[in-house]
């Protein structure tokens, strides 16, 4: 008997991590700041995951020196880097170690730093930061359309961040229509 209460336990408690893992990033996607991002898509293909389309975005790659805010950012440090939107794409204007208080035209979106390095002509320091939102996946077989889009399409990602920095894919965007767009069901 007391076998079995414990295997109940163990399921309940994994079914429970589970939706809570659903419902944190539904939160992120309905309550969130919607922002635009431009972005460079890759489109690997996993045997296991089917297709999706790796994307590396313009404020991926950073220059330290240019930016507001704290410096001095090593490899795996937690960064919120502060946008505010541009003509087309939200900017960064400032970094920080600890999660500032977003301005009224403006967002914090959380990011680990992959790699941070200094240029030996340049000497600007450049951090290469990573948000959580680099993978996407699409329907089997789509994946190339959007790796290599018609030379009259452009490729935006629409990214909702939450008032805790959390980021998440709410839709791909062509030519500022929504391809792929997220929902519940």
């Amino acid at each position: 008997m007391r076998r079995s209460l414990a295997l109940v336990f163990v399921v309940v408690l994994q079914t429970a991590a589970l939706i809570a893992m659903i419902a944190m990033k539904q939160w992120t996607l309905a309550t969130g700041t919607l922002i635009e991002l431009e972005t460079v898509p890759i489109d690997p293909r996993s045997l296991f995951r089917g297709d999706y389309v790796r994307l590396g975005y313009a404020i991926g790659q950073l220059n330290e020196d240019a930016l507001d805010g704290d410096n001095g950012f090593a490899r795996l440090d937690t960064i919120y880097v502060v946008l505010r939107e541009g003509e087309v794409y939200w900017q960064p204007v400032s970094l920080h170690k600890e999660r500032p208080t977003a301005p009224p035209d403006g967002v914090a979106v959380r990011g680990h730093v992959e790699y941070a390095y200094k240029h030996h002509e340049t000497k600007a320091n450049t951090l290469r930061v990573r948000y959580g939102i680099e993978n996407y996946f699409v329907p089997e077989g789509e994946g190339r359309a959007l790796e290599q889009p018609k030379e009259d399409e452009t490729i935006s990602i629409q990214v909702s961040v939450d008032s805790y920095g959390n980021a998440g894919i709410k839709a791909v965007l062509v030519n500022g229509e929504g391809r792929y767009v997220e929902k519940l069901w």
